[in-house]
């Protein structure tokens, strides 16, 4: 019991983080970077100053008389734009990470600048330079996966834009928004080189510091950033991910009788192991010395004792070829039923692991729903 309450009492002072407001936290998956709330404040109250420069430009300048549409079309058209912004707004200060209102946002603000273009009465519409602060903003806050979409997505725009002026019989293609259009797109190439070295570079970073140098698995600081972004997903969207919490039996008689290097070679085993019988888009960490943790994403908890159970007969017959009397015991959980955060559902699922090494012979594998009550936490 001593053991599980020190394990307990490590875990607590490792997850402190845990307690600062989640709209700080910037996780990051699959080329999607997900900003905190107050980046995105920034991103809507820059909004709101082009929104009020654009509907003042067509106001203030005197050129109504020369526009394809009626100023009344336009404040509608400025109208919708302010309404969604604001309900954006909203809503991101309600659920901070939320990639569909991200695409949503941008591409509301591509097709507002593409509108803008469109009745600019200027032989070189300035609302083409907006196109760039489109780019930069969402590519710079959300990653390369939206920079390269606000990059495509604004191209085109300003390719419709362009056509549609022609088309009404405005002034036409002039060599000065011929070589503007070329220079704000060297721009954006420019800058999407640049951005996507920067990210490759921050990438390597953050993946040497959440990675555990012997094994090759996520480490725990690794493990907690990454579960914290799991588990906010299925906090907004639904869903499932069970947990196991892996203990290798009789590790520490290999260090004593092999050497500290035969050890070694143990757990970089195991790390293989895991490998071979989890998917790409599960999470294996090590927990620290001999504890290993894995989550794995929409997957049930008899699914995940399947997976369990054949990582320990591998681990076992590897084991039993060197005569190590090493084996692998289990405890497992399913969120958000076990637990809504890493923490919660570690203290349940470390339970189940202490009760199987307790009562049942080393290799033993429990599951927290089948606990006995007096022994759930």
């Amino acid at each position: 019991m001593n053991d599980q309450n020190t394990r307990h009492s490590d875990r607590r002072a490792s997850d402190l983080q845990r307690t600062q407001d989640r709209r700080s936290q910037k996780p990051r998956a699959d080329g999607m970077r997900f900003p905190t709330f107050q980046e995105q404040s920034v991103q809507f109250l820059t909004r709101y100053l082009f929104f009020a420069l654009g509907w003042s430009f067509f106001y203030l300048t005197g050129t109504s008389t020369n526009l394809h549409l009626s100023l009344n079309a336009i404040n509608l058209i400025f109208g919708v734009y302010f309404v969604f912004n604001t309900l954006a707004f909203w809503h991101a200060w309600r659920v901070p990470m939320h990639p569909l209102r991200y695409r949503m946002a941008m591409w509301a603000d591509i097709a507002l600048v593409a509108t803008c273009v469109v009745n600019d009465p200027y032989d070189i519409p300035p609302s083409l330079v907006v196109f760039i602060m489109i780019v930069l903003g969402n590519g710079m806050r959300y990653g390369m996966r939206m920079f390269g979409e606000a990059l495509m997505g604004s191209f085109a725009a300003v390719m419709i834009a362009l056509s549609l002026r022609i088309a009404y019989g405005s002034q036409g293609i002039s060599a000065g928004m011929v070589f503007l259009n070329l220079f704000g797109g060297i721009v954006l190439i420019y800058a999407y080189i640049l951005m996507s070295r920067i990210e490759s570079s921050r990438f390597l970073l953050e993946r040497s510091s959440k990675q555990d140098s012997l094994t090759g698995l996520m480490n725990r600081r690794g493990l907690i950033e990454t579960a914290n972004a799991l588990f906010e997903r299925i906090e907004t969207y639904g869903g499932m991910t069970s947990v196991m919490f892996i203990d290798l039996d009789q590790f520490k008689r290999v260090n004593d009788d092999h050497g500290h290097a035969k050890g070694d070679a143990v757990l970089r085993r195991f790390a293989d192991i895991l490998y071979e019988n989890i998917r790409a888009a599960d999470i294996a960490a090590r927990y620290g010395g001999d504890e290993f943790v894995i989550l794995m994403p929409e997957t049930s908890i008899e699914d995940s004792e399947l997976v369990a159970q054949r990582i320990q007969a591998s681990f076992i017959a590897w084991c039993a070829e060197r005569t190590y009397p090493c084996s692998a015991s289990i405890g497992l959980g399913e969120a958000p039923r076990d637990g809504r955060n890493l923490e919660a559902i570690l203290d349940k699922v470390d339970a189940a692991l202490y009760h199987t090494k307790a009562h049942t012979a080393p290799g033993g594998l429990q599951r927290v729903d089948r606990l006995p009550r007096a022994t759930s936490i």
